[in-house]
């Protein structure tokens, strides 16, 4: 067999260590030619498969990566870290599916892969299945009470569920450890503020700001809480700051121009809703609103331009279809009117 790996005067071991030791120092293209000579020398070591896989998916180049991890997977299936690894490449191809099968997978294989299970809780928290995700967190930390990225996801998910008590307790037990954590503050100004306890919330988002005054995020929610205290104008001031630190701020951008709109200004509500049609041309929201400040305006044929766009984008909501069969029985009128004339 010895014979047989130095066939070509190399030993696929040894170009297998140079390697790990060029991607350990950063040499990422010398790392990806000795893994490639390691596999060509002998294809049949999962391990080579699996080190040129995590290499292939640090350079960003996810569908050779899952090659790479499937061939790993076909030759030791058994292996849990390379399950686990390829289900994080298939998280990112946004194959949730199977991203949670191989998860699943790899803590079958080893019941305490922690990392696994970490992963497959926060799959289950983007999908959605917040019970789910709560459970896996919960055994997470019953072994490691120490993991504060477990503790602050499963903060993140008792709010999701409206365990606001519960959710308070774990993210202050968080900021106290850690007291200038920017985003633990924001975290729990969102509760306190979905608690309806507006004037702690207001505290939390001011820590949040002087920690790290460049989120637009903690601007934009601050903004949202600044309403729910009936300060309309330090509300548009947040929803600017969050915009003019991210352009293309989506939430900010749809916060804005619903004030507006609710405010009484519809020309400036509708000047922000088409800005947010030029970031994301299937919004909603956006469609929504102006399909609405159009008809006030009686702008119908501007109205019918929206709402067609809408439709042929297939955004399905009830109000523009309302929207729809209202400028179609305006049309049918005007048709009418026309035909009498």
């Amino acid at each position: 067999m010895v014979g047989f790996l130095n066939l070509f005067g190399d030993d696929p071991g040894e170009r297998f260590r140079r390697g790990i030791a060029a991607h350990e120092r950063g040499k990422l293209d010398v790392a990806e030619q000795e893994y490639n000579r390691a596999i060509f020398l002998n294809p049949f070591v999962a391990q080579f498969h699996s080190n040129l896989g995590d290499l292939l998916h640090q350079l960003g180049r996810s569908d050779e990566a899952k090659d790479a991890l499937e061939e790993a997977l076909r030759i030791e299936p058994k292996n849990a870290a390379i399950n686990n690894n390829y289900a994080v490449i298939m998280e990112e191809l946004g194959d949730l599916q199977v991203a949670e099968k191989y998860y699943k997978r790899a803590i079958f294989l080893d019941p305490k892969y922690t990392h696994a299970r970490v992963n497959l809780a926060d799959i289950l928290g983007r999908r959605g299945e917040y019970v789910k995700a709560e459970a896996e967190y919960r055994y997470i930390l019953a072994e490691h009470p120490e993991h504060t990225h477990t503790r602050q996801n499963l903060a993140v998910t008792l709010k999701n569920l409206g365990k606001y008590d519960e959710a308070a307790i774990e993210l202050t037990a968080l900021i106290q450890q850690s007291p200038d954590d920017p985003h633990m503050r924001m975290l729990l100004g969102m509760v306190y503020q979905l608690q309806g306890k507006l004037g702690i919330a207001k505290d939390e988002y001011l820590a949040s700001i002087r920690l790290d005054p460049n989120n637009p995020a903690t601007h934009n929610n601050f903004g949202s809480l600044l309403e729910d205290l009936d300060e309309k104008q330090e509300a548009e001031h947040e929803y600017r700051t969050a915009l003019s630190l991210d352009p293309g701020y989506i939430l900010g951008r749809e916060n804005l121009a619903r004030l507006f709109f609710e405010m009484g200004e519809p020309d400036r509500s509708e000047l922000e809703w088409k800005q947010l049609l030029q970031v994301q041309p299937d919004n909603v929201k956006a469609h929504r609103y102006l399909g609405k400040i159009l008809l006030a305006k009686e702008r119908f044929a501007e109205a019918r331009e929206i709402v067609d766009k809408a439709i042929e984008q297939g955004i399905r909501d009830d109000e523009l279809l309302e929207m729809a069969e209202n400028l179609k029985k305006l049309a049918d009128q005007e048709d009418q009117e026309d035909s009498d004339d």
